[in-house]
């Protein structure tokens, strides 16, 4: 039988390579089947660790097109030696090469911490103007228009940026200027707020299948993430795992009184993940779901005969026990069992 269990779970590991799973340990499988809870990391686990736009929420404050506001932020880019947002940014325009096709730079003023915004200088080929643009943190950008600024518009950038920040997204506004004078450093008719980027990092294209499938054979999935709290809850949500999350002190603080929770246990039994978690937050958490009961490793009772007999351990009970040993296994050679689509364990009084 040990044979037979033996090639059945490497089978078992076969067909999991196969959807490109690797298993370091064969036994893994068996007790992978009694998992119900799945704590999971999220940036680079969930997410893809990569940088995007959520195009379709892109705020816009003239007649400027979305596709258009995003080339200004590329044209505003480095092509070359890019942080990740610049990569980010040109990567939704498309092909870096066409990004200042018909444009010949002029000037171009990196990212840096003091004024927090990339500027770029440069010159239309076709007509010889020039223009500046500007893209950078909403408020520094804000503090740079001067053109078309209205009170409501003002308040409105506001919103939207509190709005992103809530979703847990990163806003990169967008202005942009022309210089009548042609030169290079030649005063501008005054920057123009015309739209404001969301940022985020997305999750993998199966996460969501893979989160649902889980949830439906019975298995919870819980977010612990080193990410802050607005980010990982608005991860949750897009992928159908709840957005229940808390910061990682309430483990020391306990629940927060409008939570319902009665404590700490019961926190972490019932929500959807943690936030700003640090690595033994997590091994915090495992441990306490583990003491709660679910999928926790234990010895059947080999250790306690050890310690009663102070180490000095007589054949005859290593035969005894091999007898019994015997005896479970030949349960098993006439097992008739059915797949349970659900999380499994051993029901160690029945097998008795």
């Amino acid at each position: 039988m040990p044979t037979v269990l033996s090639v059945t779970l490497a089978i078992g590991a076969k067909q999991l390579s196969q959807h490109k799973a690797i298993v370091t340990h064969i036994t893994a499988i068996e007790e992978l089947a009694a998992v119900t809870i799945l704590c999971s990391d999220k940036t680079g686990t969930l997410t893809l660790n990569k940088l995007e736009i959520d195009k379709p929420t892109v705020k816009q404050y003239s007649n400027i097109e979305t596709s258009e506001i995003i080339h200004y932020a590329a044209i505003a880019s480095r092509t070359e030696n890019q942080d990740a947002i610049d990569t980010c940014i040109t990567g939704a325009y498309g092909d870096v090469k066409t990004i200042r096709a018909g444009i010949e730079e002029l000037e171009f003023k990196p990212f840096n911490p003091t004024n927090k915004r990339t500027e770029i200088t440069y010159k239309t080929i076709s007509d010889g103007s020039v223009h500046r643009i500007s893209k950078g943190m909403s408020h520094s950008i804000l503090d740079l228009c001067t053109r078309n600024k209205t009170p409501e518009q003002i308040k409105q950038l506001n919103a939207d940026v509190d709005e992103f920040a809530l979703r847990g997204l990163r806003a990169l506004a967008v202005a942009i200027e022309d210089v009548p004078s042609g030169q290079v450093d030649g005063e501008g008719n005054g920057f123009e707020l015309v739209g404001l980027l969301p940022i985020y990092d997305p999750p993998r294209s199966d996460t969501k299948e893979t989160i649902e499938r889980a949830i439906a054979l019975g298995v919870k999935v819980k977010m612990i993430t080193g990410d802050q709290l607005a980010i990982a809850k608005e991860t949750g949500r897009r992928l159908g795992m709840g957005d229940n999350m808390y910061l990682s002190k309430t483990l020391k603080d306990g629940p927060p009184p409008e939570s319902g929770y009665r404590d700490v246990d019961d926190l972490i039994l019932h929500a959807d993940g943690f936030a700003g978690v640090y690595p033994e937050h997590k091994y915090e958490i495992v441990e306490k779901l583990q003491n709660l009961g679910y999928m926790i490793a234990m010895t059947v009772g080999f250790s306690v005969l050890i310690f009663a007999f102070k180490f000095d351990f007589p054949s005859f009970m290593v035969l005894i026990l091999a007898i019994l040993n015997d005896g479970t296994i030949m349960t098993i050679s006439k097992d008739r069992v059915k797949p349970s689509p659900y999380p499994n364990s051993w029901n160690l009084t029945e097998i008795f």
